[in-house]
C-alpha cells in the first residue's frame, strides 16, 4: 500500500471503531498477513500512558505535579537542579535525551537492564542540556524517570501498573508492555539499504515508560477517546495534559503533558508519534468531533511514503470533512 511491509489503520467515532484494517505482512519470510489484531510496537505513544499514570496518581493524592523527582527517587542526583514531575512530563526539565550517556562503551540495546543500571546511567555524564523550565527539549530519559517514580509510589512494576490500571479495565486487550502480559515482542523491518531487513527490537527495559508499549491501531483509537472523555482521568486532569506549556520567559510551547497540542485541518487536536527499531506510529484525536485516527507501520527506517503521520493526516482529511 505505502511501500512498507505492513500498516494498520483504525478510526474511532465517539469511541466506536468505524474503520479497522491492516495491509501487508508481519513476516516476509512466511508471508504472514497483518491483521487488525497484529500486535505492534508503538514507541513514544507510550508517553501518553505514562503521563496518564502520573495524573491518576495525582488524583489519588500520591503526588503533585510540582513535586521534585528525587522525592520519589532519592537515588537520583539532580546536580542541585530543581526538576519537577510537571517539567519531566512536558519535556521542559532540561534532562538529556537518553538515560544512557553516549558511548563508547555503547549500551547493548537488546539486553535487559535493571533499575539500578538505569539509575547509574542517569547519574553519569552530563545530565542537563538546559536549565529546567527554560527550554523544550524532548527527553526519553525524563520519561524513564517518571516510570521509575511510578514503580516507587505504587510498589508495582511499570508493566503491571499499566496492565491493571488501563489495559484490563478499559478492554485494551492488545495493549501492554511488549513481551509481558502474554503480549509478544514483535520484530519489525528497516530499509537501511535496498532490501528490507529485520530490525532487532530494543529490550523492553531499555525504553520501558518512554517507549516500551505494544498495541494495535484499534486499541490506540479507542484509548484516545477514553482518555479524553473521563474514562481514564477526571476532566481537570485531561485539561492539564492538553494545555500548552509556558516556559520561564513566558513563551508557550505546543506540548502539554505527554501530548502535542495543535490544530489539524483548522480543528483543535492532540497527537503524538512514535519511532522505535522496526516500527512507527501516529495517533490523532479531534475533541470537537470525538474522532481518533491511529496508524502503525512495522517499518523503521523506512521511505517517507510510509510515514504514519502522513497516512493519518490523509485519513483525517477525509474523516473530519465528512458531513
Amino acid at each position: 500500500m505505502v511501500g512498507v511491509p505492513a500498516v494498520q489503520i483504525a478510526v474511532s467515532d465517539g469511541g466506536e471503531i468505524i474503520y479497522s484494517e491492516a495491509f501487508g505482512v508481519t513476516d516476509q519470510a512466511t508471508a504472514t498477513a497483518a491483521t487488525p489484531r497484529s500486535v505492534m510496537q508503538v514507541g513514544s505513544l507510550t508517553k501518553q500512558f505514562t503521563a496518564a499514570a502520573i495524573l491518576r496518581l495525582a488524583e489519588r493524592g500520591a503526588l503533585t505535579l510540582d513535586d521534585r523527582i528525587e522525592k520519589f527517587l532519592p537515588e537520583f542526583n539532580p546536580r542541585g537542579a530543581t526538576i519537577t514531575l510537571r517539567q519531566l512530563l512536558s519535556h521542559t526539565s532540561g534532562v538529556r535525551r537518553e538515560w544512557f550517556p553516549p558511548g563508547p562503551p555503547w549500551v547493548n540495546l537488546s539486553a535487559p537492564v535493571t533499575r539500578e543500571q538505569t539509575m547509574k546511567g542517569l547519574n553519569s555524564g552530563q545530565l542537563l542540556d538546559s536549565t529546567p523550565g527554560t527550554k523544550w527539549s524532548y527527553s526519553n530519559a525524563g520519561f524513564m524517570l517518571l516510570g521509575l517514580a511510578i514503580e516507587s509510589i505504587t510498589g508495582k512494576p511499570y508493566d503491571e501498573f499499566i496492565q491493571s490500571e488501563f489495559a484490563l479495565p478499559l478492554g485494551l486487550i492488545d495493549t501492554g508492555v511488549c513481551g509481558t502480559s502474554n503480549l509478544p515482542m514483535p520484530e519489525g523491518y528497516g530499509l537501511p539499504a535496498a532490501t528490507w531487513v529485520r530490525m532487532p527490537p530494543f529490550h523492553t527495559t531499555i525504553v520501558l515508560s518512554a517507549g516500551g508499549l505494544c498495541s494495535s491501531a484499534s486499541d490506540l483509537a479507542r484509548w484516545a477517546h477514553l482518555l479524553a472523555t473521563g474514562h481514564v482521568m477526571l476532566p481537570d486532569s485531561y485539561a492539564k495534559m492538553t494545555t500548552p506549556t509556558p516556559l520561564a520567559n513566558k513563551t508557550v510551547v505546543n506540548y502539554g503533558l505527554g501530548l502535542d497540542v495543535n490544530k489539524i485541518l483548522g480543528h483543535p487536536a492532540v497527537s503524538h508519534g512514535g519511532i522505535v527499531n522496526g516500527y512507527q506510529s501516529f495517533l490523532i484525536y479531534s475533541p470537537n468531533h470525538d474522532i481518533a485516527i491511529a496508524v502503525i507501520t512495522n517499518a523503521w527506517p523506512a521511505p517517507s511514503g510510509g510515514n504514519p503521520q502522513l497516512i493519518a493526516m490523509a485519513v483525517a482529511q477525509a474523516a473530519l470533512s465528512a458531513p
